[in-house]
């Protein structure tokens, strides 16, 4: 094994696991080809990264980005769905004018984006977890670029601003990738049909909502936004919910969509507040609900 990647891993652990793990190493890659090879030693040092972060399974982190990825990959799929129902139907009424011609390279390259980040956090819900989530990644950072792109020779503060905005659905459409391998959302499609099946339903999803609101009203009512979001946690299912136990966890779940509706626009400032209000009052009942629950039981027994 490659003492650069033994290396990664903290001092403590190294010297107690060190040994095993290069055995282990030495074993999977026995006979392996260059792309074997290639993805164990990745393996490798996403699991050293972790510990080292303190994410790994066994730690309180990891259960805090266990809660989180499925709701960061359903608030990933509801922002691209709902930017690529705004683009799309932007297009589809303004398709004959020349600006939009003139613009339709930028357009189009975004719109892949969107769709790429879309399709790859509906894969990555639906079981194919790694490369769903760098699809949704890549689409997500296409998006941003292509949208920052004509809007940079913008003054400095103004495109400060822009690149947070635009930074925010990168980092919630990466998030997922800190979760641990053994504690990653359970599969949603078991074959490779049904992941198929989910990505034609999401597209057909947005497709309806283009030819249903083509002229942008949900822009002012937020179902336009609303309806992603409810298919986007459906599709996440029962699972993602009840595998939140603790305030943290609910804290770590909910963030990756206040973050999505703050820079979307949807959520301002003094309404973020509140969201947050709201939402530290709803941990502390549910941690209250639960300890109560705890007595009780303890009294039963």
């Amino acid at each position: 094994m490659n003492p650069v990647l033994l290396r990664l891993y903290p001092a403590g652990f190294r010297r107690a696991f060190g040994d095993e793990i290069a055995e282990s190493y030495r074993e999977a890659t026995a006979g392996a080809g260059p792309r074997d090879r290639l993805r164990e030693a990745a393996d490798v040092v996403a699991h050293a990264l972790r510990l080292r972060l303190g994410i790994g399974s066994a730690h309180a982190g990891g259960g805090l980005m266990a809660a989180a990825a499925p709701f960061a990959l359903a608030a990933t799929a509801a922002y691209a769905a709902f930017n690529l129902n705004g683009s799309a139907g932007d297009w589809y009424v303004m398709r004959g004018v020349g600006a939009v011609a003139d613009a339709a390279p930028l357009l189009t390259l975004m719109n892949a984006g969107y769709l790429l980040t879309l399709l790859g956090a509906v894969v990555a819900l639906a079981g194919r977890y790694v490369p769903g989530v760098l699809a949704a990644t890549a689409g997500a950072v296409v998006g941003s670029v292509s949208f920052l792109h004509p809007v940079w020779p913008s003054p400095d503060e103004v495109s400060g601003q822009f690149v947070g905005f635009l930074l925010a659905p990168v980092v919630v459409a990466a998030l997922p990738l800190a979760c641990p391998p053994d504690l990653r959302p359970a599969r949603r499609a078991r074959g490779a049909a049904g992941v198929v099946a989910l990505a034609v339903w999401a597209v057909l999803l947005v497709a309806a909502l283009v030819v249903i609101d083509p002229l942008g009203i949900g822009l002012r009512v937020p179902w336009r936004f609303g309806v992603p979001i409810v298919a986007a946690l459906v599709l996440a299912g029962r699972p993602a919910f009840a595998a939140i136990r603790t305030t943290g966890q609910l804290a770590a779940a909910a963030t990756p969509f206040i973050a999505i509706l703050y820079f979307s626009g949807w959520v301002r400032t003094d309404e973020l507040l509140t969201l947050i209000g709201a939402l530290a009052v709803t941990a502390v009942v549910l941690r209250l609900r639960r300890r109560t629950g705890d007595v009780d039981r303890i009294n039963t027994a």
